[in-house]
């Protein structure tokens, strides 16, 4: 099988990214540790879990058959070759920027809407500017990913998932963090942009 460099950039950004989640997982205490709270957050563990297998199976197991035998799988798109460079620095800076996510979070890092109980409101890294730069990097991931990957399917799968992710989980992190933090989390909150940095405000005050 002929790799080109398209599909190189493909494979090398999917999994580190997965191998980052993984360590992040890990320093965190390991995926086996109880979220239970945060997936009931997510709508019931049952459907958290189904939309997690969802998404994973979709996205990941499409790109895999993307890469070993794309005739087999429909709905590749014909793109100008010089959209994949964009494309592919949109992915590794979203790579970047997951890694400084981690980076900050440590060991309170959570793949669920879950707070330990010692849990500070992280204020560090790309948490100074931005609120949820853990979204940000996965848009920027998969946004890049899709058009690398060219295919419609895939990429139905890889930006349905922050579809999802932006209209339930942002919003009742926020709920959830101004529950716990209160009038830090609004300072905080009026200093701080969603997904990117608000303009014309002076970046909140690291943190714990």
């Amino acid at each position: 099988m002929d790799i080109d460099l398209r599909q190189l950039s493909v494979f090398i950004v999917l999994f580190v990214t997965i191998g980052v989640r993984l360590v992040a997982h890990q320093q965190a205490g390991g995926l086996t540790r109880d979220q239970s709270d945060g997936l009931e957050r997510e709508g019931g563990k049952a459907v958290a879990t189904a939309l997690r297998l969802f998404f994973l199976i979709g996205g990941f197991g499409g790109t895999l058959v993307w890469f070993f035998a794309p005739h087999l799988l429909p709905g590749n798109v014909a793109l100008p070759t010089w959209v994949h460079w964009p494309a592919m620095l949109l992915a590794c800076g979203g790579l970047i920027l997951l890694v400084a996510v981690q980076i900050a979070l440590g060991v309170h890092f959570s793949g669920t809407l879950h707070l330990r109980d010692d849990h500070p409101l992280v204020q560090s890294g790309p948490y100074a500017r931005v609120r949820h730069p853990t979204y940000t990097s996965f848009l920027m991931l998969f946004i890049g990913l899709s058009v690398l990957i060219a295919n419609v399917y895939v990429a139905a799968v890889l930006l349905g998932s922050q579809v999802w992710v932006l209209a339930w989980p942002l919003r009742d992190e926020e709920a959830q963090l101004a529950e716990r933090f209160g009038d830090e989390w609004a300072e905080y909150r009026a200093a701080t942009g969603a997904l990117l940095p608000r303009s014309g405000r002076s970046a909140a005050t690291p943190g714990a």
